[in-house]
C-alpha cells in the first residue's frame, strides 16, 4: 500500500515552480550568462525569450537564470503581462514607493483639441519608461507565461496595445540607457504573440526552443531524487534506467514517476525492490496519460482521430511536415478548422 506524500517545500504544486534539482540546460544558462554581461557592459538590453510546450521545465530555467542575475548583482522583479503597459502595477512589480514624475514638458502637446486618450497613452508609455530608467542598477524583469502578453493584440486600437508596443520596443532594443533585460517563457505560441506587437526578430541566442533533457542530466536528476529525498539504499541504476526509458527527458514526465518513487521508498523502508519499481512504473504511467488527458482537452473525439491518421504512417521518431498534416485533415475539415 502507498502512502501519501506531501508535495515539495519549493512550491505549492508538486510539478511548478523551481526545480529542486536542477541540471541541464548549460548552453541556454550559458548564453544568458554572456548576455548579463554584454547588456552592463553596454548599459543596454533586449528580449530573452524561453518557449515550450507544457512541461518542458521553463519555469524552473527561468528560476536559473534569475539566479544567474542576482549572482551578477542584478536588480530583479517578477512581472505580469500588464506591467508592460500600467505604470502603478510595474511601480509595484518593482517595489517603488512612488511613481517618478513626468516633469512639465515632456508629454508633447501640438493642439489644444488633442484627445484625453492620447494624452494618457503618452503619460503613461513616458512614466513606465522614467520607472525603468529610475536607477542605473541592471535590471532584469521576468515574465512567466507570457504568451498571456497576446490577449491585447486582438484590440490593437487599445490604450494598453500602443503603450506596451513602444516599451516592449524600448527594452528590446536597448533603448533605455540601462541596462535591462526581459526574461520571458511562455507557450510555443508566445514569439507569435510578441511579433504582434511589433518585436519580429529575436537574435539568435535570445530566442530558445527548450525540448527534453538529455539522457545525461535526465539520470542526474532521478538519480538526485532517489537519493536525496528518497535515501534509496545501494546503487539506483537499475530504476533511474527503466524510468528513463519512460519519461523520454520530459521534466513533467519525470515528476509523474518521482513521486510515486518516494512513497514506494517509504513503504519499502528505503530499498529498491522489482516489485516496488513496477508500482512505480505503473502509476508513472497513470500519470503520464492524465498529462496528456488535459493537453487534448478542448478537442473533440473525431479530432483526435483524424489527427492521429494523419501520422499513422509515420516512423517513430522521424519528423513531419506542417503542410502534410493539414493536407491529411482538409480530407474532411474546412481550411481553417483544419490548421
Amino acid at each position: 500500500m502507498r502512502t501519501s506524500r506531501k508535495p515539495s517545500p519549493l512550491t505549492a504544486a508538486f510539478d511548478r515552480g523551481p526545480a529542486k534539482y536542477f541540471h541541464g540546460r548549460k548552453r541556454i544558462l550559458h548564453d544568458f550568462k554572456e548576455l548579463l554581461v554584454r547588456a552592463a557592459q553596454t548599459k543596454s538590453g533586449t528580449t530573452f525569450l524561453i518557449q515550450a510546450a507544457p512541461g518542458a521545465g521553463k519555469t524552473a530555467l527561468l528560476h536559473e537564470c534569475e539566479k544567474l542575475a542576482r549572482s551578477a548583482k542584478w536588480k530583479t522583479a517578477n512581472i505580469d503581462p500588464n506591467a508592460l503597459w500600467e505604470p502603478e502595477i510595474l511601480r509595484h512589480s518593482l517595489s517603488q514607493r512612488k511613481i517618478p514624475k513626468v516633469v512639465s514638458g515632456s508629454i508633447r502637446i501640438g493642439t489644444k483639441d488633442i484627445a484625453d486618450a492620447e494624452l494618457k497613452v503618452e503619460w503613461s508609455q513616458l512614466t513606465i519608461l522614467r520607472i525603468l530608467q529610475s536607477t542605473r542598477k541592471p535590471l532584469l524583469l521576468k515574465l512567466d507565461e507570457a504568451q498571456r502578453i497576446g490577449t491585447i493584440i486582438s484590440h490593437k486600437k487599445t490604450d494598453q496595445f500602443a503603450v506596451a508596443t513602444n516599451v516592449l520596443h524600448a527594452i528590446h532594443n536597448g533603448e533605455l540607457n540601462r541596462p535591462v533585460l526581459l526574461l520571458a517563457g511562455g507557450l510555443g505560441t508566445t514569439a507569435d504573440s510578441f511579433r504582434g506587437l511589433g518585436i519580429s526578430r529575436f537574435a539568435s541566442e535570445c530566442l530558445v526552443e527548450l525540448g527534453s533533457l538529455s539522457k545525461k542530466a535526465e539520470q542526474a536528476v532521478l538519480r538526485d531524487w532517489l537519493t536525496k529525498d528518497g535515501r534509496a539504499k545501494g546503487d539506483p541504476a537499475v530504476w533511474t534506467d527503466a524510468i528513463a526509458q519512460e519519461t523520454h527527458g520530459w521534466p513533467q514526465h519525470i515528476l509523474s514517476y518521482v513521486e510515486p518513487a518516494l512513497d514506494q521508498l517509504r513503504v519499502d523502508k528505503r530499498g529498491m525492490t522489482t516489485e516496488g519499481l513496477n508500482t512505480i512504473l505503473e502509476a508513472g504511467r497513470a500519470g503520464r496519460s492524465a498529462y496528456y488527458k488535459q493537453r487534448i482537452h478542448s478537442f473533440r473525439g473525431d479530432q483526435i482521430h483524424r489527427l492521429t491518421e494523419s501520422v499513422a504512417e509515420l516512423v517513430p521518431g522521424e519528423p513531419v511536415a506542417y503542410k502534410d498534416i493539414v493536407s491529411s485533415l482538409m480530407t474532411e475539415y474546412e481550411s481553417r478548422e483544419a490548421k
